[in-house]
């Protein structure tokens, strides 16, 4: 454990670490749901046991009870993250499946828009983001899913997998951008179409050539960009037809 951990600033008051009127202050779950709201908050990046004990008003010292280190406790952050994604039941009936595979991906992207960075941080600390039963269940059944609707079960599972990462990328790409706007981000550049980065007038020193003709993305400019709702409902779109396309390609 860290030295820094452990150190209390002088002078501060605090509450008793583990008990208050002999009673638990603290259970490992209440600890890993303040990781997971910190986490929201402000990134894995300020994640210390240190400042997680000054949030919750305790010492260092008293999250060691209930867990190990801030591995532990990122784990402990990430299997109630997976324990909490409930997703509407899926119905595979001809006129249903495509909306039944939309309100999933509106459910999948609310959950991870409650608590984004967790992708990203579980790529990035090498947690394992699928262990807990609940999210297990939930993929299988969405494997199944796709085998109802026509798809063999190996290219169920994969388009199990593409779903999750289409909803996961839209959020942690797109959604993060409106949501918690990076302090570097002009607000007016969600306003604008194409966005700046990818805008032919960019300056000189990018290293983009005056003469290069961009015919597309030069009548691009002026128009306004959907809501992030509306992309992401083009986005499903895309990602049911093309499902729909495959079975019905697989069926002949």
């Amino acid at each position: 454990m860290n030295s820094d951990d452990e150190t209390e600033h002088a002078g501060t008051a605090r509450r008793r670490p583990t008990h208050r009127k002999g009673r638990a202050t603290l259970t490992r779950e209440s600890v890993g749901r303040a990781a997971l709201d910190f986490l929201g908050r402000r990134g894995p990046a300020e994640l210390t046991m240190r400042l997680l004990a000054t949030d919750l008003g305790v010492s260092p010292r008293a999250l060691y009870n209930y867990v190990e280190d801030r591995r532990d406790l990122i784990t402990l952050a990430a299997e109630l993250f997976e324990s909490d994604w409930q997703p509407p039941e899926l119905s595979a009936a001809q006129d249903r499946w495509r909306e039944s595979l939309r309100a999933f991906c509106r459910n999948l992207r609310a959950h991870y828009r409650r608590h984004p960075g967790m992708t990203t941080l579980a790529l990035s600390e090498n947690i394992t983001m699928a262990r807990h039963p609940v999210m297990l269940r939930n993929v299988d059944a969405l494997i199944g899913f796709f085998v109802e609707v026509g798809l063999p079960l190996e290219d169920a599972y994969h388009a199990c997998m593409e779903t999750i990462r289409h909803v996961v990328g839209f959020v942690e790409l797109q959604d993060v951008l409106y949501d918690r706007p990076p302090a570097h981000l002009d607000p007016t550049d969600l306003e604008r179409l194409p966005p700046s980065w990818l805008h032919p007038e960019a300056d000189a020193d990018a290293g983009l050539d005056p003469h290069v003709e961009l015919p597309h993305l030069s009548r691009l400019g002026g128009l306004k960009p959907p809501s992030p709702d509306a992309q992401f409902e083009f986005s499903l779109t895309l990602l049911t037809e093309g499902i729909a396309a495959h079975a019905a390609a697989v069926r002949r």
